[in-house]
């Protein structure tokens, strides 16, 4: 058995379908990220069939990034916690 600590797999949306990406983008809101489900619909409509693909990668990386473990922890800390990280760092770059 291995003794070092057990690192969670990240989160990752499902995303292999057009209706699995779209329900991702718009998932984003409950993070307090803007709902990127619009700009990927008015995106969608303009691009060639030929570059859908490049498209829906790049909308599925915005999402990886951004449902990461380090972004959703980031994105859900309190403000006395995040006042207190500040307070840490500076006290910190004063040394």
């Amino acid at each position: 058995m291995s003794t070092a600590a057990h690192q969670p797999e990240p989160y990752t949306p499902a995303m292999g379908t057009l209706p699995e990406l779209r329900a991702a983008l718009a998932g984003l809101a409950s993070l307090g990220l803007p709902d990127e489900l619009a700009a990927f619909e008015d995106e969608l409509a303009r691009t060639p069939l030929d570059q859908v693909p490049a498209l829906a990668d790049r909308y599925r990386d915005y999402l990886r990034r951004n449902t990461s473990p380090e972004a959703v922890s980031a994105l859900t800390i309190t403000p006395a916690a995040s006042a207190a990280e500040l307070r840490r760092k500076i006290a910190e770059a004063g040394r």
